[in-house]
Order: C-alpha cells, then sequence, then structure tokens
C-alpha cells in the first residue's frame, strides 16, 4: 500500500520510483494474491492511487491464468467499470487498458460482464475487443459513434472523451 501511497507525492522522481516498485511487485508477487489485494484499492481508492492499482493490476493479468482470471473477474470487472466512469482521463484509459489485457486472456468471454453497460458506455466492449486485436488504442472522442483506423490504432467516436 505504501508503494501506492507514493503516488500521491509532488516529487517526480518519488512517482517514478514508485511506478517501478509497483511494476516489479506486480510481476514478483502471485497473481491470484495480488488481484485479490488491488480489487478493494481500484474500487476504494482515489485518484491517483485507483490509477496506480488499475496499472499493477494490468501487469498482474498478463501473466494469470485464464482459468484463475475467470474465477476472479466478478472481484475485478466492477472497479474497471467504475474506473471507466472516473472523471480523471488517465483511469478511464488504464480501464479500457486492462479490460483489454483482459480480453487478451479470455476473449469473448469477457462481454457478458459488460453487458451492465448502457448508452454510450456500451462501445467499451467494441473498444476493448478492437484494442485487443490491434495492441494500441488511441482514445475516445465526442464525435460520434464510429471506429476511425490509424496505424495499428483505432479510434472509437463517442459522447465522452476517454483520455
Amino acid at each position: 500500500m505504501k508503494t501506492l501511497e507514493a503516488h500521491k507525492d509532488s516529487h517526480k522522481e518519488v512517482v517514478r520510483a514508485a511506478e517501478e516498485s509497483a511494476s516489479t511487485l506486480a510481476g514478483s508477487i502471485h497473481p491470484e494474491q495480488c488481484i485479490k489485494v488491488l480489487c478493494p484499492i481500484v474500487q476504494t481508492a482515489d485518484y491517483p492511487i485507483n490509477l496506480a492499482a488499475i496499472k499493477m493490476q494490468t501487469k498482474v493479468i498478463e501473466r494469470i491464468t485464464k482459468e484463475s482470471l475467470h474465477q476472479l473477474l466478478p472481484d475485478i470487472i466492477p472497479g474497471l467499470l467504475q474506473g471507466y466512469d472516473n472523471t480523471e482521463s488517465s483511469v478511464r484509459k488504464a480501464s479500457v487498458f486492462c479490460l483489454v489485457a483482459i480480453y487478451s486472456v479470455i476473449g469473448e468471454e469477457l462481454k457478458p460482464h459488460l453487458q451492465l453497460l448502457t448508452g454510450s458506455k456500451s462501445c467499451v466492449a467494441e473498444l476493448v475487443e478492437h484494442g485487443a486485436c490491434n495492441t494500441r488504442v488511441v482514445g475516445l472522442t465526442p464525435t460520434g459513434d464510429q471506429y476511425v483506423k490509424v496505424p495499428k490504432m483505432y479510434v472509437l467516436n463517442t459522447e465522452q472523451t476517454l483520455w
């Protein structure tokens, strides 16, 4: 938790060190244990701690087994959907990247978990799918509901700016 709290420090060097430490921890702690610790933080912490926790969670998801991820999805998804609603664009962006990481592990099996999204937010399912297929997601802009393909990237136009 101290590593995540260090993300609030006013000195950039401290924040960079905290980011490196969080990344190292995400790669060395048992994935299931790490996810169980991070989920409540993602759901309850304020920016920038929630951002750091989501980024850590993404790193962990990249190395977790499909079976373990399936079991943890009910704990993970609510925090990411909450992050997608956050006022901070970096938290929204990190939430989408984490959903893309989940999609990369379990594929189409993620879609039922995204059905809770309504209206313009329901397009996140397509964004996640296209992001997973193309490895980079650029963002959301407020001009409609269509994908604009950019080399190795997708831009989705919707009512809310993602970042």
